[in-house]
């Protein structure tokens, strides 16, 4: 391997663990870490330890290192148990990022590593029995090697990548498709890069390929800690804000016609006093789930936000009342089967208010306040004795 290659391929990964050494500082000294923040950490420091032990196994195929088979096997363990951390740690990542609840369960998340464990452990019993399994007389490393150091992660990403996909054609992540869509395609992208590494070494592009997507994964994961609220997962208000900005800028001088929803929760103060904040957030995410699936099984295009409290407000594009109000039925029906579904002892119902918009941002606050005027007619008519 020429010595001009060599360190130009120290010098990139070096820059790579720079950047994640960035990301890594930042995460670490964050407040309030979440299980998903925490698996990124352990995403992070993997690649930091893989990144070294690939410019030490550059090291050694340059002989500037011994090149030896206790080396060669040393080196090249460490790259598969590592990658194997990478790449269990990113299943478990997408599954908590995409809303699995099932992940969230530590013995979940270790039985999902497990595969990982099992090929380590093979590794180093087979590099300790069988040697010249995997290390030729010139202590390279044979086709067998390559072999069992890509299968427990090129399993982990055909999963992940499968069913970030299937997630991505339900109906009721219509809202988050696009990021769905992204964590599908990304890991294989990140395959195509090895191989071609592996295959053609000219260039570091396993090194570049993973800075470049963990970048994207980050800028995304701080862009949803201020956009998306964190109970319930939808946007919030500031998205709200940037959302609206965004349409008009998008529609330029055109008018286009959008309905305003204002969804209230009934007596959720009720809900809160009776059977506790704890419950009452289960009642906000149910909430939540019940208009992702209302929207998502409805062929109008809708934005979903959390506006504050048990207030909701959706955004749909339709000059079509009647598909406005089928959306509100729906609203409702999904509500009420959410909540009889989770076994609860109270009633769950919300009242629904709705306004034309004309998408202009002069006129939201009008629109707005007609669609919370009609919300509270609506919980009044309720309320009304029979």
């Amino acid at each position: 391997m020429e010595m001009d290659y060599t360190f130009f391929y120290i010098e990139s990964n070096v820059v790579c663990i720079i950047i994640f050494l960035m990301m890594l500082m930042r995460d670490l000294h964050s407040v309030g870490r979440q299980t998903k923040q925490i698996i990124f950490v352990n995403i992070t420091i993997s690649h930091i330890l893989y990144f070294i032990s690939d410019m030490i196994w550059v090291l050694i195929m340059s002989d500037y290192l011994p090149h030896t088979r206790l080396s060669a096997s040393l080196v090249n363990i460490s790259n598969a148990i590592l990658l194997c951390a990478i790449t269990g740690f990113w299943f478990v990542y997408v599954e908590l990022a995409q809303g699995e609840q099932y992940i969230t369960h530590a013995k979940a998340r270790i039985l999902a590593l497990i595969p990982g464990m099992v090929e380590t452990v093979g590794m180093i019993i087979l590099f300790t029995v069988f040697p010249k399994l995997f290390v030729d007389e010139k202590n390279n490393m044979t086709t067998c090697y390559y072999l069992l150091f890509i299968s427990v992660p090129v399993l982990y990403i055909c999963v992940s990548a499968v069913r970030s996909f299937i997630r991505a054609l339900r109906r009721e992540n219509f809202a988050v498709r696009r990021q769905y869509l992204v964590c599908a395609i990304y890991p294989v992208i990140i395959s195509v890069f090895g191989v071609w590494q592996t295959l053609w070494l000219a260039a570091p592009l396993f090194c570049f390929g993973c800075t470049i997507i963990m970048l994207y994964v980050y800028i995304v994961s701080l862009n949803d800690q201020v956009s998306i609220d964190e109970l319930t997962k939808l946007n919030n208000r500031t998205q709200l804000k940037k959302y609206i900005v965004g349409e008009h800028a998008r529609q330029g001088g055109d008018q286009v016609v959008r309905f305003i929803l204002m969804i209230d929760l009934n007596k959720f103060k009720f809900i809160n006093d009776q059977y506790g904040h704890v419950e009452g957030d289960r009642a906000l995410k149910r909430t939540a789930d019940a208009l992702k699936s209302a929207c998502g099984e409805n062929p109008l295009r809708s934005f979903i936000a959390r506006y504050g409290g048990d207030e909701f407000i959706i955004i749909a594009k339709t000059e079509d009342e009647e598909q406005v109000k089928e959306l509100c039925r729906s609203i409702k029906e999904k509500l009420e089967q959410k909540n009889e579904e989770s076994g609860s002892q109270y009633e769950l119902t919300a009242s629904i208010g709705y306004s034309r918009y004309c998408g202009d941002i002069s006129d939201f606050q009008s629109a707005l306040a007609k669609a919370d005027e009609a919300l509270y007619k609506e919980k009044a008519k309720r309320n009304q004795p029979a």
